[in-house]
């Protein structure tokens, strides 16, 4: 009995022995599986990525920079490929001069795209990577398996160098993160560990009986991790096959619009790349939000595929770039007058068409912007079609020596700059001071927005103010100007005036800083808010509101550059104003023109017989300011009274 239970033991102890070493090896040779697979996962990734972003994409971004529209759209693009090939990233990097290491696309996650927050946008700069310079210095595909991290989080990643036929180097890249690598390890370390407990519970009553049974079962253990690897082998290719299949669906999404079928803009950009001067007409449809607004978007979707049936139908072949936007590229041996009398055509045949969408007809109206031969065709007929549009003209032909491109180009400069200096906090506010015309004391002052650039000179606002309008940038400015003025002024005595535009009225966030700042200084009984009078008249419900909070506050309200504009008086009564800024150019002519004084001396005894006081801007000399004295003007501010300072 005793040697029995030996020999029992001696042979359990070999089958557990047996049974894990097939474990091990069974979950050897899928860790290996696994890594290579996640190889070939990256290799997919970048392969598709280069269709997206490869010769075509960099040739073109090395003559022109992606828009901030085109870069955006890009980002949705690699996220969305991103996502159907299994990485959480794709990217593309470039060198520049020095050696440093630049985005020229990426995708994105989701909560990037919701916040913004790690959101990589083009020539964003990336750390020094010395195994994506080897890839770039030696032209061969580099695998990082060490996951060093960087801010976006830990990856294994695959860089595939590449040269355009001009010689552009560039990287394509793509990541796995650590997380999903080491959740495909554990559940492979579990299988094996399972698949084991199974196997020994299954054949443990076995062995009580038959000792011989354990060659057996170790040949049937064998046989079933074979069939099962090769069954995984068979899923993995199915799978391959399939990513394979929406890959090259997706690839061919990628070139035409959804709504329409009509090839997109990222078709008409590889197509343009083709030709060295081509000439482009972007046709918009005009008012086409009302559409949406009025009869709804499903309304909007049917109208817009109308439209480009019927473009389609002219044999204009079509691309559709943009919400109400299509692009049409026409025959490079047309003349100007050709093109012209086409257009012409072509806006008459649109106009005269009914379209209908059940019981509704609509008749559609159309702006056009053309660039004829041009080496920036998309971004030259978009010019010519903002100049249409800011002239009211049905179409526009791009002209370059209107300069308007140099425009762009500096409008984007001074936007990097406004930025900078948001960073920086070298927003800053110098005050004008307001002279009382009976006692010569400065008892206001205006704020006045200025940016300090590095060397100590100011940039003025008319050189700025316009440009941070047009960008998310202006609200940030506003707050500044606050806040530096009401902390300047809660250790003064003097009243001060602050200019705020429609945008900040009707901005909630901004109002609710305003009240904020305004009781944590103390300032709100002496600060004056500046409303032009235009704005004031064409948001009236809004800017009354707005008065009202800030009155019961206690702040005073100013309408700034009266008489340049509608002058309603009926509406300044329902304002319910405390101070009339008379418009400079009534003021700086005053002792020149006789009726600039017959208007300012109305205003003046409108606003005395009301109760309002007045202020007379751009008062540059004596003979202005005794002649606004004399017409009982409250206050004065100019260069003769005053120039901007700091305090």
């Amino acid at each position: 009995m005793h040697v029995d239970g030996k020999r029992f033991f001696l042979a359990f102890l070999f089958f557990i022995t047996v049974l894990f070493a097939i474990g091990y090896r069974y979950h050897d040779s899928e860790k290996k599986l696994t890594d290579k697979n996640i190889n070939t996962s990256l290799e997919r990734a970048v392969e598709s990525a280069q269709i997206i972003i490869g010769d075509n994409y960099h040739t073109a971004i090395a003559v022109t920079p992606p828009s901030s529209v085109e870069d955006a759209n890009m980002i949705q693009t690699l996220t969305t490929l991103a996502n159907s090939q299994g990485v959480m990233y794709i990217y593309s990097m470039v060198l520049d001069p020095q050696g440093n290491l630049h985005f020229s696309s990426s995708s994105a996650r989701h909560s990037e795209l919701i916040s913004e927050k790690n959101l990589t946008h083009f020539y964003d700069t990336y750390p020094k990577n010395d195994l994506m310079l080897k890839a770039l210095k030696n032209n061969t595909t580099v695998i990082d398996m060490a996951a060093n991290p960087d801010r976006w989080g830990k990856f294994r990643s695959i860089y595939v160098p590449h040269t355009t036929p001009s010689g552009y180097r560039y990287i394509i890249g793509a990541d796995i993160d650590v997380e999903s690598i080491q959740k495909l390890s554990n559940a492979s370390i579990f299988t094996s560990i399972a698949s084991s407990i199974a196997i020994l519970i299954g054949l443990f009553p076995f062995l009580l009986v038959y000792r011989h049974t354990l060659r057996r079962s170790h040949v049937i253990l064998e046989n079933k991790i074979a069939w099962a690897t090769d069954e995984l082998r068979q899923i993995n290719e199915l799978l391959e096959e399939k990513v394979d299949k929406k890959t090259r669906e997706l690839i061919d999404n990628l070139y035409h619009d959804t709504l329409t079928g009509l090839p997109n803009r990222l078709k008409l950009q590889e197509d343009l790349i083709q030709f060295s001067n081509t000439t482009v007409a972007i046709f918009n449809i005009d008012d086409f939000k009302e559409v949406n607004d009025f009869f709804g978007i499903d309304a909007g979707d049917n109208l817009l595929t109308l439209v480009a049936d019927w473009l389609s139908e002219m044999q204009l072949n079509p691309y559709r770039i943009g919400g109400d936007e299509f692009a049409i590229i026409l025959p490079r041996e047309l003349s100007k007058e050709d093109i012209q009398k086409n257009i012409g055509m072509l806006l008459s045949s649109f106009i005269g068409k009914t379209f209908s969408i059940g019981a509704e007809s609509f008749h559609l109206r159309a702006t056009i912007g053309v660039a004829i031969m041009s080496n920036k065709p998309l971004i030259h007929a978009n010019i010519a079609l903002n100049k249409a549009r800011s002239l009211k003209k049905t179409y526009s032909i791009y002209d370059a020596s209107e300069g308007i491109e140099e425009q762009y180009k500096i409008n984007i400069a001074m936007s990097a700059q406004i930025r900078q200096a948001l960073i920086e906090q070298r927003i800053v506010c110098q005050y004008q001071p307001i002279i009382n015309c009976k006692t010569g004391i400065a008892e206001k002052y205006e704020t006045l927005v200025r940016i300090q650039q590095h060397d100590g000179t100011l940039i003025p606002p008319n050189d700025f103010l316009l440009i941070a309008q047009k960008t998310k940038l202006y609200s940030s400015i506003t707050h500044q100007v606050i806040y530096q003025a009401c902390r300047t002024f809660s250790t003064r005595s003097e009243h001060f005036s602050i200019n705020l535009s429609s945008s900040d009225i009707l901005d909630p966030y901004t109002v609710t800083t305003i009240e904020r700042i305004l009781k944590q200084t103390g300032t709100a009984n002496r600060v004056v808010f500046e409303i032009l009078e235009s704005e004031g008249i064409e948001n009236f419900d809004e800017v009354a509101s707005f008065i009202t909070r800030m009155k019961e506050l206690g702040a005073s309200i100013a309408i700034d550059d009266f008489g340049s504009g509608y002058s309603n008086f009926e509406n300044i009564l329902k304002l319910n104003v405390d101070f009339l800024k008379i418009d400079g150019s009534l003021i700086r002519n005053i002792d020149q023109n006789p009726r600039h004084r017959i208007v300012v001396e109305s205003i003046v005894n409108f606003a005395d017989r009301i109760g309002i006081q007045t202020i007379a801007e751009f008062v540059a000399t004596k003979e202005i300011f005794t002649i606004i004295s004399e017409l009982g003007i409250t206050y004065s501010q100019g260069y003769y009274t005053g120039k901007p300072m700091s305090l």
